[in-house]
């Protein structure tokens, strides 16, 4: 462990030694220039109660400790050396340590994690000769340093002579540069950064560059057409050795990094011109169109969703949230879960939506809402201006606040673009009344109703900033756990939410990215929407046990009969009844299950499928139990109610199967119910004002409208005929085209506004119908199981009663 040195003073020598910081203390008549901004750094300041810095401190590294190790976050500070020297590492391909540079006192390092977002790139140790001091700066002090021109200046030049030796690092390892060789590149490249638009290159202009993109997304055109390709490309490798011209325009789709090398300096080394043209050839971006698929129809959808992945920046997450709407049942059961875990849900179910192409076939289309929650971005701008620091990258990887600096000020939640913070009352929510007593809590177990939306915060001050930390720190991470699992996607009945790695589950960003920069986000995401082996086991399982159980009663009920006594008392009508019992008992360890939401027990979606193949199973058991004599009253209630229990459960698995797709293909942007009948209510209102105001002419059409637009027949026309909305309005404003002609020009635009609204409210009320169908089933299924459960109860007992 290093020494931190405690004496403010030693720390305040250490930056007056040192070119970049030493304006910090710079003086004008007896003051200093940057007095607060030095107390921050060093002393630290109180805010209302709240420590804000010291963000500096001076570290004592003896000969060959770590300072940094390649592959770990530290998004959160940067090195200077301040005395001594620190050796560099990096991890070569035969799993050996490659000692590659001397850090001498006024280096800066580290600072590539903290401004681009990624891993360490290199490791960094105290040097064999002796120990070395280091000043550890952290993330909130940049905004401060960098007022100081010295210090601006120093930490631009090193990120980009950092991010520059990186690129090429990387490339020797992938083609074995020979170091000499590495160095003429690094003599004559360059690493530049480049804002949204910037146009990199354009068609027929000669060729007087090489560029290698390493973070960013590149928009190639050729007069009308166009398509995208992302980092790991090295563009120009073809005028290399000969004169030539680009092919196409290349401009950036936002931030971008970027190598850049003179073909003119290039040419100048032979030896480095030959190894880069036979070496790059492999790193080309691949023809222009020949990354996506040449059928008509699929090509524009792929094009179509990278284009919206890349603008909405869902692929710059490191651990994106994404709902596949086919199987998303409505249910709310994730902000719950995430309501449970933290006390206050930080998943609403409001976001981005992409509709793409699972697969290269016009069938496959996928509906993907990536709700508005922490996508952790590489580049994350909540952490811009954060005065505390207490936001920021820990060591997992995550974007997390801690609350214990948090001074509620806000600016992370307004710099966010997604709306994924949020402010919050330190005091938290009151529990509900009654909480504590046993009746209520078996009233709340038995509740089908959906659980009521925590209150909106109100409080202005007091506040604490949240957002989702991949439960990190929660019960549902233990300290011995060995993979992640986060509240959302564990309580997610039908699998339809995942954590992911954006470049692995959009596999038409994957197509796009070259292979020097492939899988360098560490997400910790899987896709269980492609694969989920553990859910085609329970499958699997779950079909071989009906199938066996049901052949084994079906043979002994043949061979013995019912009555015929096989071992003790026991005969095929005892053996049926008891699985059928244990059937059933396994069947209601779903609802238990439901009802646990801070621990590990099993994802939901897995303990749905075992409670729907028991339930199976169970029935398949007591029918063949019944036998043809459903006997007295109670039994022959107890084999009705059970009966329904199945036939709502069947209904449900039905619902859950195909409503979700209907769904999708009707509604455009998913909505929650809720806004929809919001929504509805603003139509109605509208509809009602403008035919109250009409008159003559007018009044008739707004009348016919509404009374063919709100029929019963053209909300089944929203089942059937699934157009989109616009369409479905288009047509509709033509239905009346002819008699509106005669209208004036206010009146005609006051009809169409009502037909507009009339179609959007039928259109709502098929998605408020499809909504509440997910639902439908589920009160019948409860009435039939509890009156099952307790019509069983008594029969068991008269069982008992009567041996």
């Amino acid at each position: 462990m290093p020494r931190e040195h405690k004496s403010r003073r030693e720390v305040i020598d250490a930056i007056r030694a040192l070119p970049s910081t030493s304006e910090l203390l710079s003086t004008h008549e007896g003051h200093y220039d940057h007095e607060l901004d030095l107390e921050v750094t060093v002393y630290g300041r109180n805010y209302g109660g709240k420590k804000v810095g010291p963000y500096v401190r001076l570290l004592s590294f003896e000969p060959g400790e770590n300072i940094i190790k390649q592959g770990e976050w530290g998004g959160n500070t940067f090195f200077v050396v301040s005395r001594g020297i620190a050796d560099v590492f990096i991890d070569a391909p035969n799993n050996q340590s490659l000692k590659v540079a001397e850090l001498k006192p006024g280096t800066q390092f580290g600072e590539m994690s903290v401004l681009a977002g990624v891993p360490r790139s290199a490791t960094v140790k105290g040097s064999a000769a002796g120990p070395v001091d280091i000043l550890e700066i952290q993330r909130p002090a940049l905004r401060l340093l960098r007022k100081l021109p010295a210090f601006a200046q120093g930490l631009d030049a090193s990120y980009r002579s950092h991010g520059r030796d990186n690129i090429i690092d990387e490339l020797g390892q992938k083609i074995s540069l020979q170091p000499q060789i590495a160095q003429e590149l690094k003599a004559i490249a360059a690493f530049r950064v480049f804002s949204k638009n910037h146009v990199l290159f354009r068609e027929r202009a000669p060729i007087d560059r090489l560029y290698f993109i390493r973070q960013g997304w590149v928009r190639r055109s050729l007069r009308d057409v166009e398509d995208f390709i992302g980092r790991g490309f090295w563009f120009g490798v073809e005028g290399i050795m000969k004169e030539g011209a680009w092919p196409y325009t290349a401009s950036l789709m936002g931030r971008t990094e970027v190598l850049e090398v003179s073909v003119r300096r290039l040419r100048q080394s032979p030896q480095l011109r030959e190894t880069l043209e036979r070496e790059l050839a492999r790193f080309a971006p691949p023809a222009f169109g020949a990354l996506v698929s040449p059928v008509a129809g699929v090509r524009e959808k792929e094009l179509a969703a990278q284009q919206s992945l890349i603008e909405t920046g869902l692929v710059d997450g490191t651990n994106l949230l994404v709902m596949d709407m086919d199987l998303c049942v409505r249910c709310g059961n994730c902000s719950l879960a995430c309501h449970k875990i933290h006390g206050q849900s930080r998943l609403t179910r409001h976001g981005i939506h992409v509709t793409r192409l699972e697969r290269p076939s016009l069938s496959a289309v996928q509906s993907i809402l990536s709700p508005a929650v922490c996508m952790h971005c590489q580049d994350p701008e909540c952490l811009t201006g954060c005065p505390t620091g207490a936001i920021g990258r820990f060591s997992g990887g995550q974007i997390d606040i801690d609350p214990k600096t948090c001074i509620g000020c806000g600016d992370c939640a307004t710099q966010c673009p997604y709306n994924a913070i949020s402010m919050i009352s330190r005091k938290g929510q009151p529990a509900p009344t009654g909480a504590k007593d046993i009746v209520w809590k078996l009233r709340d177990f038995l509740r089908v109703a959906p659980d009521p939306l925590p209150p909106s915060v109100d409080a202005t001050d007091d506040l604490l900033a949240v957002k989702c930390n991949l439960c990190s720190g929660t019960t549902m991470n233990p300290a011995d756990a060995k993979a992640p699992a986060y509240a959302c996607e564990e309580n997610c009945p039908t699998g339809a939410l995942a954590r992911i790695n954006p470049h692995e589950y959009f596999t038409e960003i994957g197509r796009i990215e070259g292979l020097m920069m492939r899988d360098q986000t560490h997400a910790v995401g899987r896709n269980i929407h492609r694969s989920d082996p553990q859910r085609r086991m329970i499958h699997l399982a779950g079909l071989a046990a009906t199938i066996l159980l049901a052949a084994l009663a079906i043979v002994g009920i043949r061979e013995f009969g019912l009555g015929q006594r096989l071992i003790g008392f026991l005969n095929m009508r005892w053996i049926t009844g008891l699985v059928g019992l244990a059937g059933i008992a396994g069947v209601m360890t779903y609802p238990v299950r439901r009802q646990i939401y801070t621990r590990r027990k099993g994802a939901l979606r897995y303990w749905m499928l075992a409670h729907s193949y028991l339930g199976v199973i169970a029935g398949i058991m007591i029918l063949l139990h019944g036998g043809t004599d459903s006997g007295g009253a109670l039994t022959t209630a107890l084999m009705i109610s059970f009966d329904m229990v199945i036939l709502t459960g069947l209904f449900g698995i039905l619902c859950y199967l195909v409503v979700p797709r209907i769904l999708t293909k009707i509604e455009g942007e998913p909505l929650l119910i809720d806004d929809l009948i919001a929504r509805r209510s603003e139509l109605e209102r509208e509809i009602n004002d403008t035919a109250a105001s009409a008159t003559g002419p007018l009044k008739e059409l707004v009348n016919k409208a509404v009374s063919r637009f709100l029929s019963f027949g053209y909300l089944m026309k929203q089942f059937l005929s699934r157009a989109p909305l616009v369409e479905m309005v288009a047509v509709a404003d033509r239905d009346f085209q002819n008699e509106a002609s005669a209208l004036q020009p206010a009146d005609r635009s006051k009809l169409s506004r009502a037909i507009e609204a009339s179609v959007t409210i039928r259109r709502a009320d098929a998605l408020i119908l499809l909504q509440r169908t997910l639902k439908l089933w589920l009160v019948p299924h409860v009435i039939f199981t509890s009156l099952m459960l307790a019509l069983m109860i008594v029969h068991i007992i008269q069982v008992i009663y009567f041996v």
